[in-house]
């Protein structure tokens, strides 16, 4: 199961991702994991946005993969990238300079919803992938 949307770097690009995710999961029959999936993809749809300019392409990826939901969005924009890799138990250690260094609490919010965060640089200089991982399976 895989989804990958290219979508314009504005505002209503954050709406449309939410859409996919939450078409997407119900058609799969994951409909349980639908709130923590649009949480952390609404973030990282946000932030794509605010660092790309609005004739960008930001790149929504959704799959399942070795027994966890993967979403990821990547941006046009170059910038300073959070830890590569990071997981949940790093991201909560983030301090509040830390955290206000990119730009708010919005990759807490994510830690708190994932299993995993990390990030990718994509092919394009200075762009990313910012990915959460949910484990399916796991008692909620």
């Amino acid at each position: 199961m895989l989804v990958i949307r290219d979508l314009l770097a504005t505002g209503a690009s954050v709406g449309l991702a939410r859409s996919v995710v939450s078409y997407s999961l119900r058609a799969w029959g994951l409909g349980r994991y639908e709130e923590r999936a649009l949480a952390i993809v609404s973030e990282l749809a946000t932030n794509a946005v605010a660092v790309s300019a609005p004739t960008d392409t930001v790149r929504l990826y959704l799959a399942i993969r070795r027994g966890c939901l993967v979403l990821g969005v990547s941006d046009a924009a170059g910038g300073r990238m959070p830890a590569q890799r990071t997981t949940v138990s790093c991201v909560k250690e983030i301090d509040e300079a830390e955290t206000a260094e990119f730009g708010g609490w919005g990759l807490m919010l994510v830690a708190a919803y994932a299993d995993e965060v990390w990030t990718e640089p994509t092919k394009d200089a200075g762009a990313k992938w910012v990915c959460a991982a949910i484990k399916l399976g796991v008692q909620e």
